[in-house]
């Protein structure tokens, strides 16, 4: 049980400071951690569809290949030619790297998308709960007539 709840504070001042310092030490910092790993997954779900539009494309190739451009780094391009569009390689993290067959891959992709969504549900209501736990805190600190800070 946290310490916000086992605290036996005997005046309103005391609750406050401890209200107060629950707000600021953990719901605010974790509101913030949960925003930027919304942040991030939505960052992922955005470049996997547009992996899922070019694996399309390559579906679309015939056999002479496609023409497209190919980063080198530091956002460098250059114009390739991808001859073979039946296998690509995935990189799978961890310097994991795995041929697979088009189709194959293009469910691998579908199915990421799914995971990478549940998980921005899951923090999407995170979220939702720490700004009402925010939001309860702020009125509790307004009552005993205590500055409550923003955050949210």
């Amino acid at each position: 049980m946290s310490s916000l709840f086992t605290a036996k504070a005997s005046t309103q001042p005391e609750r406050a400071q401890i209200y107060s310092a629950h707000l600021q030490s953990t719901l605010l910092p974790e509101l913030e951690v949960t925003r930027h790993a919304l942040i991030t997954v939505e960052h992922d779900i955005s470049e996997y569809d547009d992996l899922l539009k070019r694996l399309d494309q390559l579906e679309k190739a015939d056999d002479r290949g496609i023409e497209t451009l190919s980063e080198l780094g530091a956002g460098v391009w250059v114009q390739t030619r991808v001859s073979d569009t039946k296998t690509v390689t995935l990189d799978l993290g961890l310097d994991l790297h795995m041929d697979m067959p088009l189709p194959d891959a293009r469910e691998y992709v579908i199915k990421k998308i799914d995971v990478l969504k549940k998980k921005r549900d899951s923090l999407s209501k995170k979220e939702e709960f720490l700004v009402w736990q925010v939001g309860q805190f702020h009125g509790a600190l307004s009552q005993s007539g205590e500055n409550p800070i923003s955050g949210i």
